[in-house]
């Protein structure tokens, strides 16, 4: 047998590259996380889940780790203190956290005790956003910035906000916005601090490519933010303009793309100062990307620079800039978001019905016996016996061909079932030999590239793609997944992912592979009685949130886990996944009633004798213990 090492999976399933020394493969075969790179401690991933299960906790489980999100704060603000102190630049850095990006109560909590050290902020875009900063900042000096449209209603809260000593930071976004704040801070007698959002011609890449350039949603262009200013000279509020704003696109896959905004950027917030506006930050918002694939390239998920390089071009760019115009240089914001919450969050869940491998078809007897069977059939067998890396391209051309044939004889009628069922199986064999060859060929001939697809088998796990991992189907988003275990082991199975929704669109297809995209992951063939782990990660940004309830299929269970040295970890909190009653809830149904309906209904049938009372008792008990139980699957 070809032997199989830790080494293999690692480079297979790119762990290496995406992990950023995060995750890792123990000796044992199983995935590790560790609270920081550096760090020589590790949770082994498969002896969390057992312990978990013990504890009457079940999958799908969305690990979060807490000490993960502490680390990431500290990367990116040591990364612009070396780059402050590298370029020697005269101002600070602060980083402020888009509560947009995960909402989670434990999640922003953690945040904002983590980020006390760095003077960490938030930053918001609604009404309910703003609430729940407010209730952070409420005792501390945790400053807010206030981001996306706003009426009426929002504004005056941010105006009584201010005059309690909350310290927020309104941003305009279109000129009407500011005549609004205008009004209603002179209705109140209370003025706020202001920034303005400036629509950059400059433009970011991927799918949000659109929140730059003159066609962005938010922002003012050039000629708006000139009549901005006029308008605040004129109601004597100019002096209340602290903040320059900008943002590209979240994602920016390529640094060039954030050179060109900086450049730009820097350029109006210098020719502001020039007339005499007081601007003391420059807010560059988010963009600092996560290298999901591990490929470090400009594609959609992966980023061509570090975060070390992207603070230093940050840093660089805006002095070199505000030295030749001979203005001050700003505080720097940043609202990296996505940076600092992607890595936390680990989705674990089980593999289901993988045991109907075994009762796959075997017509092992017709390779003996060819008589009986249609002159197609027969070739197909002959090339089964007669397939060696000589013949390869021919064969593999000539197996489409036939199998084409076979369903197009079925079709009119001249091959019978049984025929065409050997035809498919015989197909399937012809993959698995071509494939036992190609193996051992480098580089694969371009012809036979996509080959495995026909061998791709579909594995259906315990989760749902539309309330866990939202972006792999809206945008195709590419996550890592890989299984958690027996990783000192070759995979023996080409497969897709599959959920649990009744939507043919719930499935996987998109892998994180050894050079990048891959179409299919490598898995192992399950064992009887096994409990087979797949493993989704670097979930932390947005996908808790933008989760939806496709077939009900409500939140997972949660559990925080910090570090312990003593202990190896701690489990922090628990937060059970929905029952199907709160599922329901979600749309207006209620558990009780649902009963009492069914009930009636039942109580009929047994006036009736159509059931018998022990039949209806248990109906109900069945459907009240439905209702209390989880909506993913149990045993």
């Amino acid at each position: 047998m070809e032997k199989w090492t830790i080494a293999d999976s690692a480079k297979i399933y790119n762990i290496d590259n995406w992990g950023s020394e995060l995750f890792s493969i123990n000796k044992k075969g199983h995935v590790c996380v560790h609270p920081s790179p550096t760090s020589k401690y590790s949770i082994d991933l498969r002896d969390l889940m057992e312990d978990l299960i013990k504890r009457k906790i079940k999958p799908p489980i969305l690990l979060r780790f807490m000490d993960i999100l502490e680390g990431r704060i500290g990367a990116i603000n040591r990364a612009f203190k070396s780059a402050i102190s590298e370029n020697d630049y005269p101002a600070k850095y602060r980083t402020f956290y888009p509560i947009k990006v995960n909402q989670q109560r434990q999640v922003v909590e953690a945040i904002t005790q983590f980020g006390k050290r760095y003077n960490i902020g938030l930053e918001v875009g609604s009404k309910p956003e703003l609430v729940v900063a407010i209730s952070f900042a409420s005792g501390t000096n945790i400053p807010i910035i206030c981001n996306g449209y706003k009426d009426a209603e929002f504004i005056e809260t941010v105006l009584y906000a201010t005059k309690i000593g909350f310290d927020i930071t309104i941003v305009v976004e279109k000129l009407f916005e500011l005549e609004k704040i205008i009004a209603l801070a002179k209705k109140v007698g209370i003025v706020p601090k202001l920034g303005i959002r400036v629509k950059l011609s400059s433009k970011g890449t991927g799918k949000w490519a659109t929140s730059g350039g003159e066609d962005a949603k938010f922002g003012l262009r050039i000629s708006e933010l000139i009549t901005a200013i006029e308008l605040l000279e004129e109601e004597g509020m100019v002096d209340k303009l602290k903040l320059l704003h900008f943002h590209i696109g979240s994602q920016i896959t390529k640094i060039d793309k954030i050179k060109n905004a900086l450049i730009e950027g820097t350029r109006v917030y210098a020719e502001m100062r020039k007339m005499g506006v007081d601007l003391e930050y420059v807010d560059i918002g988010g963009g600092l990307g996560v290298d999901y694939d591990g490929t470090k390239s400009s594609y959609f998920s992966s980023v061509n620079y570090t975060v070390e390089e992207y603070a230093n071009d940050v840093v660089y760019q805006i002095k070199n800039i505000c030295d030749e115009a001979g203005v001050e240089c700003p505080n720097i914001i940043s609202e990296s978001g996505r940076a600092i919450v992607a890595h936390y969050s680990v989705l674990i869940t089980n593999a289901l019905d993988t045991n109907t491998q075994s009762l796959s078809p075997d017509f092992e007897e017709v390779l003996e016996t060819t008589e009986k069977l249609s002159p197609t059939v027969r070739k197909l067998v002959d090339i089964y016996k007669s397939i060696d890396r000589h013949s390869l391209r021919e064969d593999y051309h000539d197996t489409l061909q036939l199998i084409q044939e076979a369903v197009s004889l079925f079709n009119l009628g001249y091959l019978n079932l049984q025929d065409r069922a050997v035809a498919e199986w015989l197909c399937s064999r012809i993959f698995k030999k071509i494939n036992g060859i190609v193996e051992k060929i480098k580089p694969i001939p371009e012809e036979l590239s996509n080959f495995h697809l026909s061998l791709r088998q579909t594995y259906f796990a315990n989760f749902s793609l539309f309330q866990s991992i939202p972006d792999s189907w809206a945008i195709d988003q590419l996550f890592p997944i890989m299984p958690i275990q027996r990783l000192n082991q070759k995979p023996d199975v080409m497969a897709s992912i599959a959920d649990i929704t009744c939507d043919s669109d719930g499935e996987i297809t998109s892998f994180v592979g050894e050079n990048g995209r891959s179409k299919f992951l490598p898995l192992h063939k399950v064992r009887k009685n096994e409990d087979y782990y797949i493993g989704f990660f670097l979930i932390g940004a947005y996908q808790e949130i933008l989760g939806d309830m496709h077939n009900l299929f409500g939140d997972t269970n949660a559990v925080h886990i910090t570090f312990n040295k003593k202990t190896n970890y701690k489990i922090d909190t628990v937060i059970n996944g929905d029952a199907v009653w709160e599922s329901l809830k979600y749309v207006q149904y209620k558990g009780p009633e649902i009963l009492k309906h069914v009930r009636d209904t039942l109580e009929k049938s047994v006036a009736h004798r159509k059931v018998s009372i022990e039949e209806s008792s248990h109906f109900l008990e069945l459907l009240d213990k439905t209702l209390l139980g989880y909506t993913y699957f149990g045993e």
